[in-house]
């Protein structure tokens, strides 16, 4: 990966749907260069794929909570979890951690009420023994 690849891996993440043309001005090469360069990234999988930036708020999701989770691996395995975890709509992204929490999960719903009835269906999930939630006041800095 050289410095034309970071430079469009930086205009795609601005805009992950930005024209092969745009790009091409942008780096100065052909558009079949920046094809053939996008497809390599793609195939190396640094790219994983072109996803929609989401307004949750507009999705009537606008209450943003992170749930620290405790695991107990001694009653449970890793992959229990995450298949039970998978299933929960309201998560958009987990995370295994080193710290404090085992893994460290982002929630969107609707609101507080909502919230509530999420963290009972979790912690009923078998093998998290606890959870602490930290619910989001803004987004200054959102990232893609």
């Amino acid at each position: 990966m050289d410095k034309v690849d970071v430079e469009i891996i930086r205009l795609l993440k601005s805009d992950g749907r930005m024209a092969l043309a745009d790009i091409s001005k942008e780096v100065g090469l052909s558009s079949p260069t920046i094809k053939d360069r996008i497809n390599k990234l793609e195939a190396e999988g640094v790219i994983l794929g072109y996803r929609p930036l989401l307004d949750y708020g507009k999705l009537g999701l606008g209450l943003t909570a992170y749930v620290g989770l405790t695991l107990d691996f001694h009653t449970c395995c890793q992959g229990d979890v995450d298949t039970a975890l998978q299933k929960m709509q309201e998560i958009v992204e987990a995370h295994y951690t080193d710290g404090e929490w085992d893994m460290l999960i982002k929630v969107q719903v609707e609101n507080p009420s909502g919230l509530m009835g999420f963290l009972q269906r979790l912690n009923a999930v078998s093998g998290i023994t606890n959870s602490r939630t930290i619910i989001s006041l803004a987004t200054p800095i959102k990232s893609v």
